[in-house]
């Protein structure tokens, strides 16, 4: 007799907490003078909730969701360590885009991966200001729904 299948459970960010986690990055960046996109996917790299506020360019909200899903398909590396790898390794990165299954994947600053209960349930992306400046709204956002960013 067979041994039963093995399964796996994928811990998810819900719609609900990340449509707060959008909002709460856009009225960080209203409070500053920004225009962001933002993109939350989940931690199997579906996008969940996104938004794009008026003045933003218009290709910011594809690269949010690119750093985004870099952070989730490195099980939970921020963009600050991407950005490092990819600058020793740019020959591997650079090849990398292309595994985004329709968002590029992008190791930069301003991707950040969403932890609840030491748990990866997802990753947020930002575009549309400096990167550190993205960055620093996902941070804001992340903690308003009370998960981090850090396992």
């Amino acid at each position: 007799m067979s041994a039963p299948p093995t399964t796996r459970q994928l811990a998810v960010i819900d719609y609900d907490t990340a449509a707060r986690a959008v909002a709460a990055g856009v009225d960080w960046a209203k409070a500053k003078g920004v225009a962001l996109s933002i993109a939350v996917l989940d931690s199997a790299g579906h996008l969940v909730a996104s938004g794009r506020m008026d003045g933003a360019p218009f290709v910011t909200i594809e690269i949010a969701r690119g750093k985004a899903f870099a952070s989730v398909a490195t099980g939970g590396q921020p963009g600050e360590s991407l950005a490092q790898r990819y600058a020793e390794n740019p020959a591997v990165w650079g090849n990398a885009s292309a595994l985004g299954y329709g968002a590029p994947m992008l190791p930069a600053v301003g991707g950040l991966p969403i932890f609840a209960d030491g748990v990866l349930i997802g990753a947020m992306g930002a575009s549309g200001a400096p990167s550190e400046i993205d960055a620093a709204a996902l941070a804001h956002a992340i903690a308003s729904i009370g998960a981090k960013s850090v396992r």
